[in-house]
């Protein structure tokens, strides 16, 4: 790894663990409470918080640097600010989701408010009270589904380089885990506490995690095969309007079929990768993973594993490939389109020499606001030989980015 991409991971890892404190260290009260953040009256303490965080932490790092967020409006495109760039946008950019499966959160921080199994938590009761701890977990997949290592709420950012995803991390609010993915590897490291007393010279605490220290502390994170699963057996959103309709359309399935073959229906956008991985119990293993029309937060962070994630067998292989579905008539979602087709995409080759696809900013730029672009993605391991079939005979396209 380079060493301005090692900066890059490095400032990506200090922004997650920012928001983190900061989300953690809110009572309910605050994180309940609707902020006009960025003129937008109807966003919660528990969005706001930790994109505050992440924003303040990466503008550190650069005063100019380029932040995809949806919580700052319809109206605002940060790739495009007439005098910052050329005409190609920035070279380098973040897409931040800082709070996602915020629904359930609020619904978990609700239910500690009005007494739930503690009678003694209130208003003023701090989040991390709320959702650390094994009794806390077990409440949380009673909630939200298991294993919460993949169904906790998250935060997630991802630097794209070059028209190339470079670094994607996760952290789970319920879980303290955090996953970063880059050019090294795939790494999971579960945070030691904030307010940990260093005892010696060897002794990390979360505010001083680094990539070099989660590559050495962490433990490596495999995606799985196809093998003995059922190939058809999908994660993917449908909670809302014109997603299950949308689904349909992209004929994975037959429409009599959707409920048997989905395992999760109101799954997180950036975590839901992690079905693919030795994260997701084998026995209740998943064959591949769909954007169903979701906003570009929710999912470019999987391009991050995709690309650098190896089979075990086969190092030089990739692990996971994905295809970019596309239909003839897409449903819409506030006026954008849900899937597009490739004269639309912002997925662009690189060259006429079949070097692989890269994001083309220009394709963002115009976008009143890119954080509301939306695609529809399918993720599989690259031995799930039926969905390589079935995008085939539809004439879906590979989306293949260079390793390096």
């Amino acid at each position: 790894m380079i060493g301005i991409e090692q900066a890059y991971c490095d400032t990506i890892i200090s922004a997650l663990i920012r928001a983190n404190r900061a989300l953690l260290e809110c009572t309910i009260e605050e994180a309940l409470q609707h902020i006009n953040i960025w003129g937008k009256g109807d966003t919660l303490g528990l969005d706001a918080v930790p994109e505050i965080a992440i924003t303040e932490r990466l503008k550190h790092f650069d005063q100019y640097a380029t932040i995809v967020i949806e919580e700052e409006g319809e109206d605002y495109n940060p790739l495009g600010q007439e005098g910052r760039y050329s005409k190609r946008g920035p070279r380098t950019f973040f897409v931040s989701d800082p709070t996602d499966r915020s629904a359930f959160l609020e619904k978990a921080l609700k239910e500690a408010k009005n007494g739930g199994d503690d009678d003694s938590m209130n208003t003023g009761t701090k989040i991390r009270e709320v959702i650390l701890g094994e009794e806390a977990r077990r409440r949380w997949e009673d909630l939200a589904g298991s294993p919460a290592s993949i169904t906790g709420a998250m935060c997630a950012i991802t630097c794209v380089r070059r028209g190339l995803p470079i670094c994607s991390g996760l952290l789970n609010y319920v879980t303290q885990e955090l996953i970063i993915a880059c050019s090294a590897g795939i790494y999971l490291l579960k945070l030691p506490p904030s307010d940990l007393e260093p005892s010696d010279s060897t002794t990390v605490t979360a505010e001083e995690v680094t990539l070099n220290h989660l590559l050495d502390a962490g433990q490596a994170l495999k995606l799985r095969s196809t093998s003995g699963r059922e190939p058809k057996r999908l994660v993917t959103f449908l909670g809302k309007p014109t997603y299950r309709e949308s689904f349909q359309d992209s004929q994975l399935v037959p429409g009599e079929d959707i409920d048997k073959y989905v395992h999760h229906s109101e799954p997180g956008g950036p975590g839901r990768i992690l079905y693919l991985s030795e994260l997701q119990p084998e026995s209740d293993s998943i064959g591949f993973i769909l954007a169903n029309g979701e906003k570009i937060s929710e999912w470019i962070h999987w391009l991050t594993f995709a690309r650098f994630a190896r089979q075990s067998r086969d190092p030089s292989e990739p692990a996971v490939r994905i295809f970019e579905v596309s239909h003839e008539r897409p449903w819409t979602r506030d006026g954008v389109l849900m899937s597009t087709s490739p004269e639309y995409s912002i997925f662009q080759q690189i060259d006429a020499h079949g070097r692989g696809y890269e994001i083309s900013v220009e394709r963002l730029q115009a976008f009143a606001n890119p954080s509301l672009y939306r695609s529809t993605l399918l993720v599989a391991p690259s031995d799930n030989d039926w969905a390589v079939q079935v995008v085939r005979r539809h004439g879906y396209r590979v989306l293949e980015f260079p390793s390096s």
